[in-house]
């Protein structure tokens, strides 16, 4: 299954597209990003990675999901090709959306151009 990468998670993989209508962010520290959706965003670039579901677990446990850090959801990405696929994303969680007040945005959406 695909799984969409857009932050420290990000190998430098040139399988990579744009999440449309998203906004990549720092929370109110500058040490990881989080991706939120946003109708006026740049969008984000990922990596698309094949995963299986005992990594895709490991990935959840790795990013808080049970704690509300972030949460997963499918989304279409827009490959650099034109394709357009479907994949597994982290969005920024609960925990996350309530420093939204101090997000930094990064103009750029891409991990690697900050």
């Amino acid at each position: 299954m695909n799984l969409a990468v857009y932050g420290t998670l990000r190998t430098g993989s040139t399988n990579t597209g744009r999440i449309n209508h998203t906004a990549l962010v720092f929370p109110s520290h500058q040490r990881f990003p989080a991706m939120i959706c946003d109708s006026n965003g740049s969008g984000t670039i990922v990596e698309v990675h094949d995963v299986d579901d005992k990594t895709l677990a490991d990935y959840d446990d790795y990013e808080g999901l049970s704690a509300g850090v972030y949460r997963r959801v499918r989304m279409d990405i827009i490959m650099d090709d034109g394709t357009i696929i479907e994949a597994w994303v982290y969005l920024a969680g609960e925990k996350i959306l309530k420093k939204s007040a101090s997000f930094a945005v990064i103009p750029s959406g891409d991990w690697f151009n900050r």
